[in-house]
C-alpha cells in the first residue's frame, strides 16, 4: 500500500524518536509504500514482515524502482540507501501514515469497539448517539466507511494503516470530531491502529472464531486485548460480565486498566432491564429509559455499551436515548424484510457459534411458530468451527445448510463438515421444548432461500444467516452478486405480488471482504 504527504516534508525522527538511522542522520518523507512493487523514485520503502511474506526479502527490488530510503527492522549491510532501524516495522508504518496524512488522530476524539459479536450493531448505535447529539461522526467498520458526509462500502472491518490514516484525513476535512471504528483482532495483531487513541473501548466477547489465523483461544483472546494498549490515560475498557473472556482480561492486566463491567445484573457497573421493546439503561451517572427499534437481549446489550461508550464521551441522557430510539436498523444484523407476507423474514450476519445461537433465540421470543433458519460456513476459513455452528443451529425447528463463500473449497464438503456436527449431536439435545430439528441440505443458496420462504406458513420466522449485508458470494476467485436482502425480498415479492426479477431492485457490488 502506497501513501503520498499533504504536499510536506515529514522527518522520520520526528515520528519515531527511537529510531537508528544507518548512512543518515534522519529520513525525510513525502511518500512511501508498504510493497516493493508500487515503488517510485523518492519513496520510502516499508519493510513488513507477513504471514507468507518477509518484506525484507524485497528490499533490492525496492531498491532498484528508486527507494530513496528504507524502513527496516534489521540492518541490509550491502546496500548504500539510507536505512532506519526500529524494532516493530509494522507499528513504524502506522504511525508513519498518521504523519503523512498530517495527524489527523489529533483531532478527532475515538471510541474503538473489538469482540466476535456485536462490533457492527454497537457502532451504528454509538453513532446514532453521537449523532443526536449534533456531533458529526466518522465511522470505520464492517459495512461501510464513512466520513460523516460520504461513505463507501468497506473491504475489511478496519483497514490497513494507509486507508485508515486517509479516512481520518477525510473525516477532518469534513468536519467531524467524532469516529468510531470498530477493530478487528487481525487489525490488533496486526497493529494497522497503531498511534491512534482511544478515549473509550470496549471488548464485546471473544468466542470462537478466526482459530484458523490465530490458532488457539488464548492467542485470539490476547490480539483482542491489545485494544486496551489504544486507551488514553485514564480511559475505561468496557467488559462483558457474562463472558468468560472477561476474569482472563481482568488478571492479566492486573488492575493496570481502568474497567466498567456490563450485564444484565445489578452486580454489573452498568446492566440493562428490557420489556418488550422498552429499555431500561442503568449508567454510571444515572438511569435513563428509551424505546429500542432493534430486537432481542443481545441487541439491548449492544444498546447498553454504545450508551455507557456514549457517557464517557460525555453524551447527555437525553441524547443517548434518543440516539437508540432513533436508530431502525443495521444492514444484515436481524434486519426485517417485508414485503407483506404473513411470517417473518430476517437477514442476519450470525457466522460464529455464539452468534448464531443468539440470533434463534431472539427470533424464536419473537415467532409463535417454527424457525426456519438458511446458513452456511465460509471455505477456507476455522474449519474447526463447523461442527459447531450446526450444534448452535439446532435449537432451530428446519435448518437448511448450504453455501457461504466456499472461496477455493468444494462448498458440498464444507456443507458435509457442517452436516458432521448433526451427527455428533444427539437429536434429544437439539431443540429443547420443541418437536426435533428437521436437517436438509442445499448447496444453491438462492435456492435454499427460495426452499425456506416456500416451506414458511403463517407465524413461523425465517433467518438466512451467515453473510448479512455482503453484497456478493466468493467462488473461488470470482465475486458473484449475491445480496441476501435482495434476494429474499425479490422471492417474496415473485410469491405474494407477481412481479419477476427483473422488477425488483437488487443491490450490491462486487466489493467486501472482512476479518473480524
Amino acid at each position: 500500500m502506497s501513501i503520498q504527504s499533504l504536499n510536506f516534508n515529514i522527518s522520520l525522527k520526528d515520528v519515531l524518536p527511537g529510531a537508528v538511522f544507518l548512512n543518515c542522520e534522519d529520513i525525510v518523507v513525502r511518500s512511501a509504500s508498504s510493497d516493493s512493487r508500487s515503488i517510485q523514485s523518492g519513496d520510502l520503502y516499508v519493510a513488513i514482515r507477513g504471514r507468507q511474506f518477509d518484506g525484507h526479502r524485497f528490499i533490492h527490488e525496492a531498491a532498484s524502482l528508486g527507494a530513496s530510503g528504507l524502513l527496516l527492522e534489521v540492518a541490509v549491510p550491502n546496500v548504500r540507501i539510507p536505512q532506519c532501524l526500529v524494532r516493530d516495522t509494522r507499528q513504524a508504518w502506522s504511525r508513519l501514515t498518521l504523519a503523512l496524512k498530517g495527524n489527523p488522530e489529533r483531532h478527532l476524539l475515538f471510541a474503538g469497539i473489538t469482540g466476535t459479536n456485536g462490533k457492527t450493531t454497537t457502532a451504528w448505535i454509538l453513532r446514532s448517539i453521537l449523532q443526536a447529539s449534533q456531533l458529526r461522526t466518522g465511522l470505520l467498520g464492517t459495512v461501510e466507511y464513512h466520513d460523516s458526509v460520504r461513505r463507501e462500502p468497506a473491504t475489511l472491518t478496519t483497514p490497513d494503516s494507509a486507508t485508515t490514516a486517509e479516512w481520518l484525513q477525510r473525516m477532518r476535512e469534513s468536519g467531524a470530531s467524532h469516529c468510531v471504528m470498530e477493530i478487528s483482532s487481525h487489525a490488533l495483531d496486526q497493529s494497522r491502529c497503531c498511534g491512534i487513541p482511544l478515549s473509550v473501548a470496549a471488548i464485546t466477547n471473544v468466542t470462537h472464531d478466526h482459530f484458523d489465523y490465530h490458532g488457539t483461544y488464548d492467542s485470539y483472546l490476547q490480539s483482542k486485548m491489545r485494544i486496551h494498549e489504544m486507551l488514553i490515560p485514564g480511559a475505561p475498557l468496557l467488559l462483558n460480565a457474562n463472558d468468560r473472556s472477561t476474569g482472563l482480561i481482568k488478571s492479566r492486566l492486573n488492575n493496570r486498566q481502568r474497567i466498567i463491567t456490563f450485564g444484565e445484573s445489578a452486580a454489573d457497573d452498568v446492566h440493562f432491564v428490557l420489556r418488550e421493546n422498552v429499555l431500561i439503561l442503568h449508567l454510571l451517572r444515572g438511569t435513563l429509559e428509551t424505546e429500542m427499534q432493534l430486537f432481542g437481549q443481545h441487541n439491548a446489550m449492544n444498546c447498553l455499551v454504545a450508551a455507557a461508550m456514549a457517557e464517557e464521551l460525555g453524551v447527555t441522557p437525553e441524547c443517548i436515548a434518543c440516539g437508540i430510539n432513533h436508530l431502525e436498523f443495521v444492514p444484515g444484523r436481524l434486519q426485517s424484510i417485508e414485503s407483506g407476507q404473513p411470517f417473518r423474514v430476517f437477514v442476519d450476519f450470525a457466522h460464529t457459534p455464539d452468534g448464531l445461537a443468539q440470533c434463534i433465540l431472539t427470533v424464536r421470543s419473537l415467532t409463535k411458530g417454527r424457525v426456519i433458519l438458511v446458513f452456511g460456513a465460509g471455505g477456507d476459513r476455522d474449519r474447526g468451527k463447523r461442527p459447531a455452528m450446526a450444534q448452535a443451529s439446532a435449537s432451530a425447528d428446519v435448518v437448511i445448510v448450504t453455501s457461504d463463500n466456499p472461496r477455493a473449497e468444494d462448498p458440498d464438503q464444507i456443507i458435509a463438515d457442517v452436516l458432521n456436527g448433526f451427527a455428533d449431536f444427539p437429536p434429544e439435545k437439539r431443540n429443547p421444548g420443541h418437536s426435533e430439528t428437521m436437517v436438509k441440505s442445499l448447496t444453491d443458496r438462492r435456492v435454499a432461500i427460495e426452499a425456506a420462504i416456500e416451506m414458511a406458513e403463517p407465524e413461523d420466522s425465517v433467518i438466512i444467516a451467515g453473510r448479512g449485508h455482503e453484497p456478493f458470494q466468493q467462488w473461488g476467485h470470482k465475486l458473484l452478486k449475491f445480496d441476501d436482502s435482495a434476494v429474499a425480498l425479490e422471492i417474496l415479492q415473485s410469491k405474494f405480488h407477481g412481479k419477476q426479477p427483473s422488477d425488483v431492485c437488487i443491490s450490491g457490488s462486487p466489493e467486501k471482504l472482512h476479518d473480524a
